[in-house]
């Protein structure tokens, strides 16, 4: 199989971090999105792709193409005008060679989109659960809205909530934070239900039970590694939650855990989805 390289943007986004820890951690080679040459016989992932991919792509356009470009699509579809164009725009790509696959990280996004669904498994090396526990949960997640709806029920206890910590060196640090939260809470930026599996990722690697919004596909995920619950009574269910007896979830979180560092671990998958990609 050819050498399978990630490709990251000039800006660096915050919010991606997790992703490059985890290439770095499976061992994978990296370059610039500028530094991609087609020519060579290489697989090139790139995620997120931000202005910098097509134009380079595109300046190639007379060199032999014998590089395998894929773009592992991680935003939601409402960062791209809706379900139609998310899929439209990376089909287009695809037509127009300066893709060759595009993978997506949920089942029913992949299938409604007509992309190649990949897992993004996780890593041991991203987090470390903690015993000691500070938070009644923690979110990690942009605040918007719908969002603050619900972590503002909570506001009688603002102290309980894990500090929202980008990047890792404020006080006390994101790594701190995860491990000391009792849950995980995920809600959706937007109203569609499909998952945030870079989050997913995190929260497994530090065996955080998750309570999630309810999703159309959880896989891998699923009752016996996370809890699902409507939008609107969220915050009554984690109430619940945290009034039951304790171990139970923390089991659930390092299940999870487990799962998705073994199993669907983050190399594994990759190798898996570009031998998928790359056909017999």
């Amino acid at each position: 199989m050819m050498t399978i390289i990630f490709a990251k943007t000039r800006y660096k986004y915050d919010s991606y971090t997790d992703f490059w820890k985890l290439v770095e951690l499976s061992g994978f080679e990296t370059c610039y999105v500028d530094e991609v040459d087609i020519y060579k016989p290489r697989v090139y992932i790139v995620s997120p792709m931000n202005g910098e991919w097509d134009p380079h792509i595109r300046n190639q356009a007379g060199k032999m193409h014998n590089a395998h470009l894929i773009h592992w699509c991680l935003e939601r579809p409402s960062g791209a005008g809706g379900i139609y164009i998310y899929g439209k725009s990376n089909r287009a790509r695809m037509y127009e060679h300066t893709l060759d696959d595009v993978w997506v990280s949920d089942r029913a996004l992949a299938s409604t989109t007509m992309l190649r669904y990949v897992t993004l498994g996780s890593d041991y090396g991203l987090g470390e659960p903690g015993k000691q526990k500070t938070y009644d949960f923690c979110h990690m997640s942009y605040i918007v809205d719908r969002r603050a709806r619900i972590y503002n029920m909570y506001g009688a206890h603002p102290d309980q909530v894990g500090p929202n910590r980008w990047p890792w060196d404020t006080n006390p640090s994101r790594d701190e934070v995860l491990r000391r939260s009792r849950f995980a809470l995920n809600v959706h930026q937007d109203t569609y239900a499909y998952q945030e599996p870079l989050r997913w990722a995190l929260f497994a690697a530090y065996g955080l039970p998750m309570l999630t919004e309810e999703v159309r596909d959880a896989w891998p995920f699923s009752d016996e590694f996370c809890v699902f619950h409507n939008y609107s009574g969220l915050m009554g269910r984690l109430r619940a939650m945290l009034g039951n007896d304790y171990p139970r979830w923390r089991d659930m979180g390092l299940q999870a855990r487990h799962r998705m560092c073994e199993e669907f671990n983050f190399k594994k998958m990759v190798i898996a989805g570009v031998k998928e990609s790359l056909g017999p």
